[in-house]
């Protein structure tokens, strides 16, 4: 338990650091110059890629106002009994169940705080689903337009139903690569808000960068961690 909770303390830790670079570079791109490793010619890294056990989410307003996505995630978690052995079926199988994320991230409709981006870890069990809304139907609210923002978000929903949710054993994303969900104004739509989704294949992310990406760095600082009971 020990060696758990100091990894999530740093992750916790480099993950928020990382979301400042994500936040603070998003006028030309996705990450602050200052903060990644940069390849020639001022590519910066778009997808985790091959390299690293992470899938990333960004979402980008487009609309006049402020905009609340919410966005969740679904991954199978191993059942454990009260000493914390996992659990198998009579025939021997492991024992899962179907845990759910969610992260709600609020943008402007001024760059660069329009677009915001959040890491989720596919190392530890595989991300099976990603989309809108807290519990992934198409009846929830994806996008909260207007309102005052973080903590007082009032404003109308859009609903999930207007972008499905993208799944893994579909074939729609995988682990190293880059997903986005972009809320634009559009007529004859509900709202007068259109919400689409795009893959970034984590496989198009270009090698030779000067060192390795902020994704791999940020995986090695992870797994350089000593337990605190070593």
């Amino acid at each position: 338990m020990l060696n758990c909770c100091k990894r999530l303390r740093a992750y916790s830790w480099v993950m928020n650091a990382l979301l400042v670079g994500i936040c603070a570079g998003c006028g030309n791109g996705i990450f602050n110059p200052a903060f990644v490793n940069t390849f020639s010619g001022g590519v910066f890294p778009l997808t985790p890629g091959p390299g690293a056990d992470f899938v990333l989410v960004r979402v980008v307003n487009e609309t006049s106002q402020v905009a609340e996505f919410t966005v969740t995630i679904e991954r199978d978690v191993i059942e454990v009994d009260d000493d914390g052995n996992p659990l198998v079926d009579d025939d021997g199988n492991l024992i899962t169940r179907p845990l759910r994320e969610t992260k709600r991230l609020t943008t402007t409709n001024v760059s660069p705080a329009n677009e915001l981006g959040v890491l989720f870890d596919c190392s530890t069990s595989p991300i099976n689903i990603v989309g809108l809304g807290e519990n992934l139907l198409p009846t929830d609210a994806a996008v909260f337009i207007g309102g005052g923002g973080t903590g007082g978000m009032v404003g109308f929903g859009i609903p999930a139903s207007t972008v499905n949710p993208l799944s893994r054993a579909a074939g729609n994303f995988g682990c190293g690569d880059t997903i986005i969900f972009r809320a634009i104004l559009s007529t004859g739509v509900t709202g007068g808000v259109r919400i689409e989704s795009f893959r970034l294949p984590g496989s198009t992310q270009p090698s030779n960068f000067s060192g390795p990406s902020t994704f791999v760095n940020l995986q090695a600082f992870l797994e350089s961690q000593t337990p605190e009971d070593q």
